[in-house]
């Protein structure tokens, strides 16, 4: 007895439904190439026998449509349309008798009808999947296809209906059904390339669908088989079933198309710009074929008969008409295309206002009509501050909105005093002012605009604020000024009043001029002026207040250039800020700073345990490769890191906070000590002490200078070093001057200090004198426990700026000429 089989599960259909669904769709991917296969097999046998087997291609024929109408509908999910195009051609061939083209009576009218039935059928297909994928058709597309069924037409009445009609037992109605499918076909290929190519970037689109490829190569064969059949019907081919042949292999080239997995992407509605779907070169070709062809056959096939004259004269003159009409629709798109290109050139598209380019060519016009006049033009130039925080903050899209609002404001305002408004670019407004008469009547309008800017701007619930840096010129009173120039002396202003805290108003003098230039001399002369060997080092000492040894020194850079002038720190690192020299000229100062530091200790000028404090920019912490380049100075030096200081100011770390973070915490991971400059004079100092790995914080000279005279001062600084002795930070004080002031830091409990009552900065060589006088300090009562004050001979505090007595000072002080205290900036 066989062995009881265990209860089915259901885990063979489990797993055999994903295999079938496999195979189902491995077989449905490889039948366009089938399809495509069973073509040229057709085409291979009527080449070779002479004839179709028949019925066996019939039946191909309706088989091939069957299948494409099945896969169309169920697997594709496409639209009837392309059943309907797959079941109309293969039902037609299907129905068509052989030897039909030979055939001149009257039974041959109903084939050719069908064909042309057909025909007009797959033209109308093919007008809904364009309109599904491009919407509806424009009046060009209407024009072209009028244009190449016109042209071809006359071809065919040319080369094929007239001699049919003439030399054969054949009526002319006859003749036009026989050759009827020529220009429909004709205009069949027409649509389906440009359904192929209308939104194509590229010609390698056709490529890419393959469903569109095999359309074409239908479409191509079709037409072949129609003038084939033409050219049976007058006699210059011998009988032959190519044409038929030719169909069917447009058949089953339609239904691998149909079939193919690139299907669905040939009738989704096209995405992108709209005027790619009109191809300017593609329109030309298309115009010159339908142009030339009808003109060429005209030309070279004799006249027959009157009827043949009138349809000539017909034809031509309506080709003629029409494309007169694609030329004027031509003419009339490029003037509104010219049109367009003018408006925007002189609107902008965001705002409304005139352009930049508009703006000058009035302001050029005005300076004419009123240089004989009292009046002076103005021009009113405004940059919105800080508009990046909006755009950060609301987005590109409500950004947009709040220049709207502000050109709306600047327009209604201007209106006032009949000004004339423009947008230059970006957060760039310009107005200029042809009814001021003077410098009140500027300022008053000005006024008008910034109270009109003050109110708030509402964007959905989010309330904006906006603010501007105005510049101002006026043009001058002998008017011998261009527009351009007046616009560049604005823009000078506008950059003033930024650079004077933004939110004012500067008014374009002379000075602006100067200053302007000297500053482009400075950015020239900058770069590669550490290779001319123009930048120089100094150093500062820093002192223990109790013991009065010399702790470190701070480095800070002076710029003498060729010809011997000293260039101040507060002209020139502002500049390098700006252009990103500063990058170049911190990380030359931190490697020098430290070969430097290096030599002193080698040499016995200063001891092991000597420290060299190096300030840096913000732009040199912004960049992501400072870390590796304080890494690379110190291991040229052989420096210890934790002999390194890097002093920065608070501002550089609040422009971008987290970037500032990460590269801060790696300068730490190496040893380096990081001190916060300049402490207490921003809003934020506490929070950063926090977030940063801040190890020293150094006392602003504003507040040492009024420390011993004023009790407020005092008594900040001696909360200040309560609070960096609570979290252990080291305490320097900058800008010590005057005796009393040491006296009362060292009674307030400050670790250090530096300033001229100390030392002035020193070159390098330099320094072995400055140590040796600084070492004389050391045995004076101003260091120490001690009170008193016998050494410096007065009982009074020196004044502020008067250095400390001569026996104080560097036995060799070779800068004594820079004759200009430092100043707090970077590189001071």
């Amino acid at each position: 007895m066989a062995a009881e089989q265990p209860p089915s599960t259901g885990t063979e259909t489990d797993d055999t439904a994903p295999a079938r669904g496999r195979a189902f769709a491995r077989l449905v991917g490889a039948a366009p190439w089938g399809y495509a296969l069973a073509a040229t097999a057709l085409v291979v046998y009527a080449s070779v026998a002479g004839d179709l087997p028949e019925p066996w291609w019939r039946v191909l024929v309706v088989t091939a449509g069957t299948v494409a109408v099945v896969v169309s509908l169920a697997v594709r999910r496409m639209p009837a349309c392309f059943a309907a195009a797959a079941l109309l051609v293969s039902a037609h061939l299907a129905l068509l008798p052989t030897g039909r083209a030979t055939d001149t009576g009257p039974s041959a009218w109903l084939p050719s009808l069908l064909d042309a039935a057909t025909g007009l059928a797959l033209c109308v297909i093919l007008v809904v999947i364009m309109r599904q994928r491009f919407g509806p058709a424009t009046r060009h597309d209407v024009v072209d296809g009028f244009a190449i069924l016109i042209g071809s037409s006359i071809v065919t009445w040319t080369v094929f209906t007239n001699p049919l009609s003439g030399d054969h037992p054949m009526s002319t109605a006859a003749a036009v059904v026989h050759t009827a499918d020529i220009p429909i076909g004709l205009l069949l290929l027409m649509l389906v390339a440009h359904l192929a190519f209308a939104d194509a970037v590229d010609h390698r689109v056709i490529v890419h669908n393959r469903t569109m490829t095999f359309v074409v190569a239908a479409a191509v064969a079709n037409v072949a088989a129609s003038v084939i059949s033409g050219l049976e019907l007058v006699g210059r081919l011998d009988g032959h079933p190519i044409d038929t042949t030719l169909r069917a292999a447009a058949v089953m080239l339609l239904c691998a198309g149909i079939v193919h997995r690139d299907a669905p992407d040939a009738v989704r509605p096209a995405t992108g710009m709209a005027e790619q779907r009109h191809n300017a070169t593609a329109r030309v070709v298309t115009m010159t074929i339908g142009l030339i062809a009808p003109v060429g056959a005209l030309a070279v096939v004799a006249r027959t008969s009157r009827l043949d004259d009138v349809v000539r004269a017909g034809g031509t003159v309506l080709l003629m008409a029409t494309l007169a009409l694609r030329l004027s629709m031509a003419v009339r798109d490029q003037a509104i295309t010219r049109d367009t290109l003018l408006h925007r050139i002189s609107r902008d598209e965001l705002t409304g206002l005139p352009t930049r380019s508009r703006f000058v060519e009035y302001v050029s016009a005005q300076l004419e009509v009123t240089w004989r006049s009292e009046r002076c033009p103005t021009i009113i130039q405004l940059n919105l501050d800080r508009f990046k925080n909006i755009n950060d903050s609301l987005g590109h899209f409500d950004a947009n909105r709040v220049l709207v609002a502000v050109a709306q404001r600047l327009s209604t305002t201007a209106e006032t005093f009949g000004g004339f408004v423009a947008r230059a670019g970006g957060d760039d407004f310009v107005v200029v002012d042809c009814s001021t008469a003077t410098s009140d009547d500027a300022r008053h309008h000005v006024e008008m605009i910034r109270q009109a800017l003050a109110q708030p701007i509402t964007i959905d619930e989010s309330t904006v604020f906006v603010t501007a840096s105005i510049g101002v010129a006026t043009t001058p009173r002998n008017r011998t000024i261009s527009s351009e120039e007046l616009m560049r002396r604005a823009d000078i202003a506008t950059h003033r009043a930024k650079h004077d805290g933004r939110n004012r108003t500067a008014f374009f003098d002379d000075s602006m001029q100067a200053h302007l230039a000297q500053r482009m001399d400075i950015e020239h002369a900058l770069h590669g002026a550490i290779g001319r060997q123009e930048m120089r080092l100094y150093h500062q000492p820093i002192v223990d207040i109790v013991t009065g040894r010399v702790s470190g020194f701070e480095t800070l850079m002076r710029w003498q250039r060729t010809d011997g002038s000293l260039v101040p720190p507060g002209d020139f690192i502002p500049v390098a800020e700006e252009t990103g020299i500063i990058c170049e000229l911190g990380a030359w100062a931190l490697n020098d700073a430290l070969r430097e530091l290096r030599l002193w200790i080698d040499s016995g000028i200063v001891p092991p345990t000597t420290t060299m404090s190096v300030n840096v920019s913000p732009r040199q912490i912004a960049d992501p490769d400072f870390a590796d380049t304080v890494r690379e100075a110190l291991d040229r030096s052989g420096i210890s890191p934790h002999l390194l200081w890097l002093e920065m100011t608070e501002s550089m770390m609040l422009e971008e906070p987290e970037r500032a973070e990460l590269t801060l915490h790696q300068i730490r991971s190496m040893g380096v000590r990081l001190a916060l400059d300049d402490f207490g004079t921003g809003f934020s100092s506490l929070s950063l002490l926090q977030q940063f790995p801040i190890h020293r914080i150094k006392i602003d000279r504003a507040f040492v200078q009024g420390i011993a005279e004023h009790g407020n001062d005092r008594s900040l600084v001696r909360t200040i070093i309560a609070m960096a002795q609570s979290m252990g930070l080291d305490l320097v004080a900058e800008g010590v001057e005057t005796v009393h002031q040491l006296r009362t830091l060292r009674d307030l409990g400050c670790d250090k200090a530096q300033g001229y009552l100390i030392s002035r900065p020193v070159p390098p060589d330099a320094i072995r004198s400055t140590m040796i006088a600084l070492d004389e300090l050391q045995s004076l009562s101003l260091f120490g426990p001690s009170d008193r004050v016998d050494a410096f001979h007065s009982p009074e505090p020196l004044p502020v700026g008067q250095p400390a007595a001569p026996a104080f000072r560097p036995t060799a002080h070779p800068i004594g000429g820079l004759g200009s205290r430092p100043i707090s900036l970077p590189y001071r």
